[in-house]
């Protein structure tokens, strides 16, 4: 299935476990069965037998993240995985696709802090976004997580030094894809908190930000670090008739917008003058149901 094998090449451009095992581990083996059963998360085999595959993903991967060796090892060989890390925390992340055109997403967090008594600690996040009303308005914990797909994770201290910024991108269904930005605060007890009062919108604050819009387009979200600005395409109706109808939204030829931060915020910016280069990377994170 097209959409299948365009997430494969996607993957492949890019409950708390407790202190870190000293034993001797293969990272060589353990990538290399790892590799084995992503394949079958992409394949067309049913849902049934892609949910007992996953938790043998799963299992297998924990079993590395707890050796504390993980956190500096490079993974460059593991496919069908995203895999981001910035100062303190490592996340990897993947997504299920299912054969109804939905997606759902699974990550690890990998926290190793080197202040008051070096801690490691590994983080299951499992993914409740069905169930949620508003998500951008809610501070969620591990085991009530807004699932998506992480590209990007941004860190810088004048933001605050617990808070890791996230771009990332949800599937949704066979009508709409969606973008996000989120945030992880981790506190300085080592406890995970995801979404944070820190998006400033025209008077309003939101805890993350969520923009949906057409299968059938492509929406650049991206982080400029020079500017030190989240810029991302301006997102339209087709008509003024169709307003609140995602499936029908895409960019703006010729506007994009911002956040930037200051003052420990995310600030919203409109119509900023800054090129977006469209490479081959921000089409497929665009839509990589497309190949």
């Amino acid at each position: 299935m097209l959409k299948q094998s365009s997430i494969l090449f996607l993957l492949f451009c890019f409950s708390a476990f407790g202190f870190s095992q000293k034993t001797t581990i293969d990272f060589d083996v353990a990538i290399t069965e790892l590799n084995a059963i992503g394949e079958q998360l992409i394949s067309e085999i049913s849902d049934q037998e892609k949910y007992v595959a996953n938790e043998k993903f799963k299992t297998t991967l924990k079993e590395l993240l707890i050796n504390e060796a993980s956190f500096e090892y490079q993974f460059d060989s593991l496919k069908t995985i995203s895999i981001l890390k910035e100062n303190e925390l490592k996340i990897y992340n993947w997504a299920l696709p299912l054969n109804d055109g939905t997606f759902e997403y699974f990550a690890f967090l990998q926290l190793k802090k080197e202040k008051k008594g070096q801690t490691f600690q590994v983080i299951e996040l499992v993914d409740q976004s069905d169930e949620m009303m508003n998500p951008e308005t809610k501070v969620l914990v591990p085991k009530m997580w807004y699932g998506a797909l992480y590209y990007k994770i941004i860190y810088d201290k004048k933001l605050s030094k617990n808070y890791y910024t996230l771009l990332g991108w949800d599937g949704n269904n066979n009508l709409t894809n969606k973008k996000i930005i989120d945030v992880i605060d981790v506190g300085n007890n080592g406890t995970i908190k995801l979404g944070a009062p820190i998006f400033k919108n025209k008077g309003k604050t939101k805890k993350r930000v969520l923009f949906e819009y057409s299968e059938n387009v492509v929406m650049s979200l991206k982080y400029h670090p020079k500017e030190k600005k989240i810029v991302f395409d301006f997102l339209v109706p087709a008509s003024s008739s169709l307003e609140g109808i995602y499936e029908y939204y895409g960019p703006s030829l010729n506007r994009f917008d911002a956040y930037f931060f200051n003052e420990n915020k995310w600030n919203y910016q409109e119509d900023v003058d800054i090129e977006q280069d469209r490479n081959i990377k921000d089409f497929m994170w665009g839509n990589p149901k497309k190949n």
